[in-house]
């Protein structure tokens, strides 16, 4: 591995390519946020680029990531209609984020893991940004995670160790410990971080339903948790999970006060002259409902990207914190 020794100490070189990759991978990722929550789209039909508009394909230099949009505009070349900016938010968002993991624990372990953990972040990303416009994971990411968690689980367990000696959660139940393979040990993880995260999100879902009398969770959630059990195992989906729940709790509260101050400007400048109370219980019904995907995911990259210091937070520095405030 010299090669990949000499890549990384050129620093600049190393990371400018790794942002590069992340560019493309964005391009790529407009392409499935666009495909996957409409049907008669796949990822790979059709094979080539096309406007939304005029639905013209795409020639390869107007697909030139970041570059080509700056050069256009923005603009479809044949009929002059707006792509909107998500598209180059999505190429220098995953540039930037692919030029960050390059520093984590993936770098130090090889380009195998890097790999595997920048598939990773490009399927999370896609994941988030389709379920913050549809309300919608799709099965290619979430049914799809399930055998990839496995994949890297027995091509890098490090994606299940993550650090030397300590043992993930769960494999002593099943009867192992140090004297085994870190191969068995991470698969064993990655089966019940998977069992395990669904079982959990799936009673979540039937309790919170039955009280709500409503749906309180979409089973893509379910799915996806299954998907991130595999990847990290039961530790990493309980972390993600709990960021999560408090990322999710923050948006919601604001998402809520927002269509409440909407709805009451609504009424007020249409004067209808409804009370601010009757704005209050509009504002409750439209703003509670958002997607739980995109803090979910948020989760899941704080554990993938740095899991040693989730671990240290959780278990550790948040503890901390509470007997201070309880002193």
């Amino acid at each position: 591995m010299d090669w990949w020794i000499g890549l990384r100490a050129s620093g600049g070189l190393y990371h400018g390519s790794l942002a590069v990759l992340g560019a493309i991978v964005g391009s790529f990722a407009s392409a499935a946020i666009y495909r996957l929550p409409r049907e008669g789209l796949s990822l790979i039909r059709p094979a080539r680029s096309f406007c939304p508009t005029c639905e013209t394909q795409l020639r390869w230099f107007d697909n030139v990531p970041v570059l080509s949009y700056l050069v256009l505009r923005g603009r479809c070349r044949t009929c002059g209609v707006r792509f909107g900016p998500a598209y180059l938010l999505n190429e220098i968002g995953l540039g930037a984020l692919f030029a960050g993991a390059g520093g984590s624990w993936a770098g130090d372990s090889g380009p195998l893991a890097l790999g595997l953990l920048l598939v990773a972040l490009a399927a999370l990303w896609i994941a988030a940004v389709v379920d913050w416009g549809h309300m919608i994971l799709p099965d290619e990411i979430t049914l799809g995670g399930i055998p990839f968690g496995f994949l890297a689980a027995a091509l890098v367990p490090a994606f299940q160790l993550w650090e030397p000696g300590r043992l993930p959660w769960g494999v002593g139940w099943l009867g192992l410990g140090p004297e085994h393979s870190p191969l068995a040990l991470a698969l064993a993880s990655a089966g019940l971080g998977a069992v395990g995260a669904f079982l959990l999100l799936f009673g979540i879902r039937a309790l919170f339903s039955y009280l709500l009398k409503q749906e309180a969770l979409g089973f893509g959630d379910v799915k996806y948790m299954a998907a991130v059990g595999a990847l990290v195992g039961l530790e990493g989906s309980a972390w993600t999970l709990m960021i999560g729940v408090a990322v999710g709790a923050v948006l919601g509260v604001g998402n809520i006060f927002r269509m409440i101050l909407v709805v009451h400007h609504r009424r007020t400048s249409r004067n209808r002259g409804k009370s601010f109370r009757s704005s209050l219980h509009l504002g409750w019904l439209l703003g509670r409902q958002i997607p739980f995907g995109p803090p979910l995911v948020l989760g899941t990259g704080c554990v993938l990207l740095a899991p040693l210091a989730t671990h240290t937070f959780f278990l550790q520095t948040w503890p901390e914190w509470i007997q201070g405030w309880l002193r």
